[in-house]
């Protein structure tokens, strides 16, 4: 591999992006960019500001302060403003806004008014076939599925080549059995077109599939960027690490440089703040369960157990302790409610993380994970 080949150039880039409504910030201090042919997820709970962040990048909305910068043109700054019809880029709304009056081919064709009128229809043909929509040219939206609602909206969007295709809860109104496929479809579309793309998502499992980067999201700020495993496998605060799955906490207590659990103790690193308090973290299917004694194990007794196809989810008390913890194991273990079972983690695989007290949502909590 060449060491001085070319990187993937930064197509969208935002800086200290901010709007407020009023007193209160809908985004705040924003910073990330979007590398070229890049997938990216603006994930969080509803009202987080991820959409208002889309809709600023659109010029849907007026930002308070920032910059938004599309390659080496300047979308917005204090100095320089460019009209959303002006920027090259693609929107593909929740509700896909089709025009009800308007063939299938007239919507696609609605969007290249910049293109000659001789070549509109061609490519707006060419877009319909690549979402496989070319024999529903002449039909009307209200005869599509949802599904293939979802598709004329995407080939709208892509016809005029944006720079930039902004897509807000794309998936999220199509029946839950065709969306994983038709979700697939679009992400192999727009890896193939290699668009570079922003996806507004509040559903992680559907962010950890289709994202390239994950822009994670809470009360107008971004709590931590990165690929999905960095997420997933490597999260700095509480919020990011409960907000992929169910989340097993127990209290630590930190003692000549050691921190102790329930489960044992682990060497305090050398960067760590001991003023700090920390909680130990780790995911159902971290937790060990073993039907027979083991040596470090503590013993809990099974509240309740549920069946989830390929795996059986347990809520566990433990014995000697006021802590109720979830496990996930396979189905073929056969647990049932009332047993008694062995359970044990490897504190090596723990999050170490600053109580919620501590640092619940400020960008500068990215500090206070403790990586053991």
């Amino acid at each position: 591999m060449n060491a001085y080949a070319a990187q993937p150039a930064n197509v969208l880039t935002i800086q200290q992006l901010s709007k407020k409504f009023g007193s209160r910030f809908a985004v705040q201090q924003a910073t990330w960019s979007a590398m070229s042919g890049q997938i990216v997820c603006l994930l969080g709970h509803s009202g987080c500001g991820k959409t208002t962040m889309l809709r600023l990048i659109a010029g849907l909305e007026t930002p308070s302060s920032g910059t938004i910068q599309l390659e080496q043109n300047t979308l917005w700054s204090e100095h320089a403003q460019i009209p959303a019809e002006a920027r090259h880029i693609g929107l593909v709304f929740q509700d896909y806004a089709l025009f009800p009056h308007l063939s299938v081919l007239d919507n696609v064709i609605f969007g290249l008014k910049k293109f000659p009128k001789a070549q509109r229809e061609t490519i707006a043909k060419q877009a319909l076939a690549h979402v496989s929509m070319l024999h529903h040219q002449d039909s009307y939206p209200y005869t599509l599925s949802g599904g293939e609602q979802q598709r004329v909206a995407l080939a709208r969007a892509l016809a005029p080549e944006p720079q930039v295709l902004l897509m807000d809860e794309p998936f999220s109104n199509l029946d839950h059995r065709l969306r994983d496929q038709i979700r697939q479809n679009t992400i192999q579309l727009l890896k193939q077109t290699e668009t570079t793309t922003v996806i507004v998502t509040h559903d992680p499992e559907e962010a950890l599939q289709i994202a390239d980067q994950i822009i994670l999201m809470h009360q107008g700020q971004i709590i931590q960027i990165g690929s999905p495993k960095q997420l997933y496998l490597q999260p700095k605060t509480l919020f990011a690490a409960r907000y992929f799955s169910s989340l097993n906490e127990i209290p630590t207590r930190i003692k000549q440089q050691e921190i102790h659990t329930v489960f044992g103790k682990i060497d305090l690193p050398e960067h760590a703040n001991t003023q700090d308090s920390l909680v130990c973290c780790f995911r159902p299917h971290q937790l060990r369960v073993s039907q027979t004694p083991s040596e470090n194990a503590l013993p809990a007794s099974v509240v309740s157990s549920s069946f989830m196809g390929h795996a059986q989810q347990l809520r566990l008390k433990l014995r000697d302790h006021d802590l109720t913890l979830l496990a996930q194991v396979s189905h073929l273990q056969d647990i049932q409610p009332a047993e008694q079972v062995y359970v044990s983690v490897n504190l090596n695989s723990c999050y170490f993380l600053a109580s919620d007290e501590q640092s619940p949502t400020a960008s500068s909590s990215t500090q206070a994970a403790v990586q053991v």
